[in-house]
C-alpha cells in the first residue's frame, strides 16, 4: 500500500482498503512519508519510510512555486525521484508483494513495473495542473517570465506523469459517476484507456454510509452543529486552524461549533474556546459529520466525498493557488452542494454570512440528499479490494 504522504487524505482512504484486505486474509504493508508516515506510525501500521516529496508554501499557506523550483530544481527533482524509486524497489524486494496499490505515487508504480509486479492505481487527479500565475498579488516582470517558462516546462512533466499513470493495470477513481463527479475537471483520461478506469465511489468505513451519530461530544447538542474540519499539509492546516478559530467566534453565538485542527498526534480531548469545542484530532470524523448541518473545510477530495456520503452541504476554503482544490470546489458549487470562500477574504463577516446562506433554506440540503442516495448504492472499498485481488497470482 503506497499512499501519497502529503496531507492525510490519501492514507486515510487507503486504510479502509487495507482493513478489508486483512479481513480477507491478505497481508498488507505501507510505504509513505511526511504526514502519511506520522499517521501510519500513530495507528501502529507496518510501514516503510519512503523518500519524501513536498512543495514549499508562503507565510499565508499558498503554494510557493518559485521557492519550490529553487529548492527542488529539475535536476534535483529527477535525482529525488530516482531515490524514491530505488527505495521502493528495496522495500518491495523485502516484502515481496503480489500486488502494489499506489495512491497517487508515481515512484511506487515505476518500481513495481520494473519488478514486474501488477499495480492498482488510485487517483482523483490524472491531469495535474499548476497555476498560470499566483492570485492575490501583482507580479514583477521577472515573476511573469518565470511562470511563463514554468507552465511550458510543466506540459512535459504533466505528459510524463500521465504516461506513468497509464502503466498501471487498473485505475480506481474514488468518486461518483457522472453527473456528480467532483474531480471531473482533473481526470481527462484518454478514451483508449477507459477500459482500465473504474469510478468506484467514495471510500468510507463499513456501516458509515448512513446512521446516527455515535460521537459522545456532539450527540446531545441543542442547536444546529457547524463542524470545521481542518485538513491538508501541516503548514496549511495550521494557518487555516488559526483563522477559523477566530472567525467562528460570531458563528458560535448562534450554532454549536466543533473544530478539528487536523493534528493526528495531538490530544483527542476537546478544550472549550469562545464557546466552541476545539479538538486536535477527532478519530471518528464520520460520526461528527453525520451530526452536523454544515461542514467547513479545505477543498480536498476526501473531505468533500465524506460530506456528500452523509448528505451535508459544505463551505470550502481551498488552499491558495492549489489548482486541484479550486477545481474540486468549483465543481461542488456547480452541483449546489457547497459555497466557496477564498482564504484571502476569510473573516468573521464573510464566514458568518456564508454559513447563514447555506443553512437558511433547503436548496443545498436537497441537492446533497440526492447525491447521498447515489453514493449509498456504491461499495468502493469492496470494489477496490476485488480489483486488487484479481491481479494476484492464483
Amino acid at each position: 500500500m503506497a499512499p501519497c504522504g502529503i496531507g492525510l487524505g490519501h492514507i486515510t482512504r487507503a486504510i479502509p482498503i487495507a482493513k478489508e484486505l486483512n479481513a480477507r486474509g491478505i497481508e498488507t504493508v505501507f510505504s509513505t512519508y511526511l504526514d502519511g508516515l506520522e499517521y501510519a506510525k500513530r495507528n501502529h501500521l507496518p510501514t516503510y519510510e519512503a523518500v519524501p516529496i513536498y512543495f514549499r508554501v508562503t507565510t499565508d499557506g499558498a503554494i510557493d512555486f518559485k521557492l519550490t523550483a529553487a529548492s527542488s530544481g529539475f535536476s534535483l527533482g529527477v535525482r529525488r525521484f530516482l531515490r524514491q524509486v530505488t527505495h521502493e524497489i528495496r522495500f518491495m524486494k523485502q516484502f515481496k508483494p503480489d500486488v502494489v496499490f499506489s495512491d497517487s505515487r508515481a515512484s511506487s508504480l515505476v518500481a513495481a513495473r520494473l519488478l514486474r509486479i501488477p499495480v492498482v492505481l488510485m487517483l482523483n487527479q490524472f491531469r495535474v495542473e499548476i497555476v498560470r500565475r499566483p492570485a492575490g498579488r501583482r507580479l514583477s516582470l521577472q515573476d511573469r517570465l518565470f511562470f511563463f517558462i514554468a507552465n511550458i516546462g510543466w506540459l512535459f512533466i504533466r505528459t510524463a506523469l500521465q504516461l506513468v499513470w497509464i502503466r498501471s493495470q487498473i485505475i480506481l477513481v474514488p468518486d461518483l459517476p457522472s453527473p456528480f463527479t467532483i474531480s471531473a475537471g482533473n481526470l481527462a483520461i484518454p478514451r483508449r484507456y477507459s477500459g482500465k478506469v473504474k469510478l468506484i465511489g467514495p471510500i468510507v468505513e463499513k456501516n458509515q454510509h448512513k446512521g446516527a451519530s455515535s460521537h459522545g461530544e456532539v450527540s446531545s447538542v441543542s442547536r444546529p452543529l457547524v463542524y470545521a474540519a481542518v485538513s491538508g499539509p501541516k503548514v496549511e492546516r495550521r494557518i487555516l486552524s488559526r483563522k477559523l478559530t477566530d472567525c467562528l467566534r460570531d458563528v458560535s453565538k448562534h450554532y454549536e461549533v466543533v473544530i478539528s485542527r487536523g493534528e493526528p498526534n495531538g490530544s483527542r480531548k476537546p478544550r472549550s474556546l469562545h464557546g466552541m469545542k476545539v479538538y486536535d484530532w477527532i478519530e471518528d470524523q464520520d460520526s461528527v459529520i453525520m451530526a452536523s448541518e454544515i461542514v467547513i473545510s479545505r477543498a480536498g477530495h476526501g473531505t468533500i466525498m465524506k460530506s456528500l456520503v452523509h448528505g451535508k452541504p459544505m463551505l470550502l476554503i481551498p488552499i491558495p493557488d492549489h489548482t486541484e482544490q479550486y477545481g474540486n470546489a468549483r465543481r461542488a458549487r456547480a452541483l449546489h452542494v457547497a459555497e466557496i470562500i477564498d482564504q484571502a477574504r476569510l473573516d468573521r463577516r464573510t464566514l458568518k454570512a456564508a454559513v447563514n446562506q447555506i443553512l437558511q433554506g433547503d436548496e443545498y440540503r436537497k441537492h446533497c440528499v440526492k447525491i447521498q442516495e447515489e453514493a449509498a448504492s456504491m461499495r468502493a472499498v469492496e470494489t477496490a479490494c476485488d480489483g486488487i485481488t484479481s491481479l494476484a497470482p492464483s
